[in-house]
């Protein structure tokens, strides 16, 4: 049997890059993924890719701001499953700038999105996890993505660091309490060094216009050169590591950080 065959997992972030890397590793382990993005003609598309490779996988569109945004998916998922084994929190966005540059519409909407939106996740699945997690061996499993970012400076990105850097201490919290209060649902982050996706292009023209290099080839090739495995991540890296999170190997850890970084944390 698939390990995670007959699970329900709810994937945000879904329509491409890491996101939708997630939903097809976690489908092709047997679970029934629920693809959710903001972006609907894109994750419509990047649904019906895996759908015609067989994948039990289905979209929903979700605005990971929005309180009522979530407890509609949520209910959806309710209706058509009756359970809900796994959240991935991976929808995130990026504001390359220094702190001066930095407005407070763009400081918010990064905090939005990559921090707030996993309080309200979490607040919206909790209920249906915990019905779901109390007839399961392991129990559930929360996933959320942080970055590395969250875990040392990275000049120019002073909005992004702090919402990751909350990440990583929200997953703590979630993980101790849920662990205390007998829910049966693990909490842990994944902190990504630079993961080669539209993100990352949009690192590399940061580094072009603020004059850290002259080019994006050469931002590309002195970001490769920081890294100690010599290359930067792939989102299918990212996510093998979510899928063991998911499962049930990971039935030992909560409040866990998984860097995966090619050693770059290391240094």
């Amino acid at each position: 049997m698939a390990p995670n065959e007959g699970r329900v997992v709810l994937v945000t972030g879904a329509a491409g890059g890491v996101g939708l890397a997630i939903c097809r590793q976690l489908a092709q382990s047997g679970a029934i993924v629920i693809a959710a993005d903001l972006n609907q003609e894109l994750g419509q598309a990047g649904v019906q890719s895996l759908r015609a490779a067989d994948l039990p996988i289905e979209f929903a569109v979700l605005d990971v701001c929005e309180e009522a945004s979530w407890a509609a998916v949520i209910e959806g998922v309710a209706r058509r499953h009756g359970r809900l084994d796994a959240l991935v929190n991976c929808a995130g966005t990026v504001v390359v700038k220094s702190l001066e540059e930095t407005t407070l519409a763009e400081w918010r909407k990064v905090m939005a999105v990559n921090l707030e939106s996993i309080f309200l996740g979490a607040k919206a699945a909790l209920p249906l996890m915990r019905t779901t997690a109390a007839g399961t061996p392991q129990g559930g499993s929360i996933v959320n993505m942080s970055s590395i970012s969250g875990i040392v400076g990275v000049p120019s990105m002073a909005a992004y660091g702090a919402s990751k850097g909350g990440v990583r201490q929200l997953t703590k919290s979630m993980a101790l309490d849920f662990a205390r209060r007998g829910y049966r649902i693990r909490v842990n982050s994944v902190h990504p060094g630079l993961i080669d996706t539209e993100m990352a292009q949009r690192l590399f023209e940061g580094r072009v216009r603020t004059g850290v290099s002259r080019n994006i080839d050469e931002a590309r090739k002195s970001w490769i050169d920081s890294y100690p495995i010599g290359r930067i991540g792939s989102p299918e890296d990212v996510a093998a590591t979510v899928l063991f999170l998911v499962s049930d190997g990971s039935g030992f850890m909560t409040g866990s950080e998984l860097t995966v970084d090619g050693g770059a944390t290391a240094q």
